[in-house]
């Protein structure tokens, strides 16, 4: 697989490419497989540590130097009155959140309003393997009492890992 390093560090007006480095160009940065799971099951939780979602996806990368990006898109729904906070999470086989694949929101509900909010997250791993990595959604609520609802019956959730080459 061509990797960017294998490329000229800079492109001038009038050079011609070898066929190695347009191959290697066009090997670089590709989506090499897209896996994708859905829920169109409510989740509810009350726990104030993090519980699964009921949602993953398992990938097996081509190269032990591909990335993988994940996208969690679900909709959030606040069920108790008074303010809720709700975090998301997007985490590997260990249970270890995914950088910047997390999502903290708050929620003020009156009596007669629900408060929804459509969330997606977005993580990058490196797994730095070609074995087989599951990748799960998890949420909790920040406050004892709260409870926090993933609408899936309304907004089928998605949960994609994509193979990207490096």
């Amino acid at each position: 697989m061509a990797t960017p390093t294998s490329l000229p560090a800079t492109f001038v007006a009038g050079n011609v490419l070898t066929a190695a480095e347009m191959n290697d160009l066009r090997g670089a940065f590709r989506i090499l497989q897209v896996v994708r799971a859905t829920d169109a099951t409510d989740r509810t939780t009350t726990s104030t540590s993090f519980v699964d979602a009921n949602i993953s996806v398992t990938i097996t990368p081509s190269s032990a130097t591909s990335d993988v990006l994940l996208v969690w898109s679900l909709r959030r729904d606040t069920l108790s009155t008074g303010s809720t906070r709700s975090n998301f999470q997007i985490t590997d086989n260990s249970n270890t959140a995914i950088s910047g694949a997390e999502n903290h929101l708050v929620g003020l509900l009156a009596s007669t309003i629900r408060n929804q909010f459509d969330v997606t997250l977005i993580g990058y791993d490196s797994p730095a393997t070609t074995s087989a990595t599951t990748y799960k959604g998890r949420f909790k609520v920040q406050d004892s009492g709260s409870t926090a609802e993933i609408q899936n019956a309304d907004n089928t959730g998605q949960l994609f890992a994509l193979e990207i080459s490096a």
